[in-house]
């Protein structure tokens, strides 16, 4: 029996601006089954957010351009599909969660309208049964007195009302793929924890595949099948979930993991990883972490390669494995 070919299969990503000598996403690869939710975790500047709006075709009007690869999802290339073809899928079999709603709803529309106008937009309906669409959604997401919602305009809600609204808009068409930004970053810790409840549910409910766009690795161990780990517009290692918990092996990831707070009692100073992501303009020439790397040295000063360490491991590190279940002395004298 052969594989069944996955929803979403991206090959070789990268994504250049002018004046840049190195493409400030390079080289990404990953690929999602139906029903699968992968997490891209990494600081901010790693190229995460890029890496979505290519898929969604967004780039287009920016300084920004597609340097090289393929994305296929369902026999299309998101990459050099028309922007025709693009437009005919986003909102419909692929759809996208923007990290604050405030900027991503229209303020001078109400928020029936909004949803509505997704739905007539991709379903040959009426305006009616547009809002009777975006009804059942609102009510789907667990909006409370959704009816007398339909009427008011985004300012009008809190902010993970906002962010309800928005699932709402983007689940309207049953998308097959969802990509979620950060869509908890805005939020306080009890209104995160029913967003990606609701997340969760309604991707079991339907069957879409989710990317889940994060730096916050609670969000990852609660909603994720696999995990890409990214820094500097590469991915540095990737498998799935348990593997990268169990047995990081990139020494960035490692430090992600250390400088999580623990609920165990310890009372040592987290760890923290010296210096910032490099500038896009000034990127290292060999591993890009590895001005950060505690376990740098010569054989650093070319560019690894991911490499499986295991099945659905990969990692991209000289030095992996690492034998070494605590932060290393080195990361620790940093803390």
């Amino acid at each position: 029996m052969t594989a069944s070919k996955p929803l979403l299969d991206v090959r070789g990503l990268s994504i250049r601006v002018a004046g840049a000598a190195r493409p400030l996403v390079d080289d990404v690869s990953f690929s999602l089954d139906a029903g699968e939710t992968l997490c891209i975790v990494g600081e901010s500047g790693c190229g995460k957010s890029l890496t979505a709006l290519a898929l969604m075709g967004l780039l287009e009007g920016t300084p920004l351009r597609i340097d090289g690869g393929t994305a296929e999802f369902q026999e299309t290339d998101l990459l050099s599909a028309p922007q025709a073809t693009l437009r005919a899928l986003r909102g419909d079999r692929i759809a996208m969660i923007f990290q604050e709603p405030m900027t991503s709803l229209n303020p001078a529309l109400k928020i029936g309208d909004q949803i509505a106008e997704a739905v007539c937009e991709h379903r040959d309906v009426s305006r009616e049964a547009g809002r009777a669409r975006a009804l059942e959604m609102l009510k789907r997401v667990r909006i409370p007195a959704a009816e007398s919602r339909l009427d008011e305009y985004p300012y009008q809600l809190s902010g993970g009302m906002r962010q309800r609204v928005m699932i709402a808009m983007a689940l309207a068409n049953d998308p097959a793929l969802l990509i979620a930004d950060e869509p908890t970053t805005a939020l306080d810790v009890t209104i995160q924890a029913q967003i990606l409840d609701l997340m969760r549910n309604l991707g079991r409910e339907t069957g879409a595949a989710q990317i889940m766009i994060t730096h916050d690795l609670g969000v990852v161990a609660e909603m994720a099948d696999k995990v890409a780990v990214m820094y500097a517009g590469r991915i540095v290692e990737a498998g799935t979930v348990t593997q990268i918990f169990d047995d990081p092996q990139h020494p960035y990831t490692l430090g992600l993991m250390s400088s999580m707070p623990s609920l165990a009692g310890r009372s040592e100073r987290l760890v923290t990883i010296p210096g910032t992501v490099p500038s896009p303009l000034d990127m290292p020439v060999g591993c890009r972490f590895a001005p950060r790397c505690p376990f740098a040295d010569a054989a650093c000063e070319a560019p690894p390669q991911l490499v499986d360490l295991e099945a659905g491991h990969r990692v991209a590190c000289w030095h992996a494995p690492i034998e070494q279940a605590e932060p290393t002395p080195a990361w620790r004298e940093t803390a």
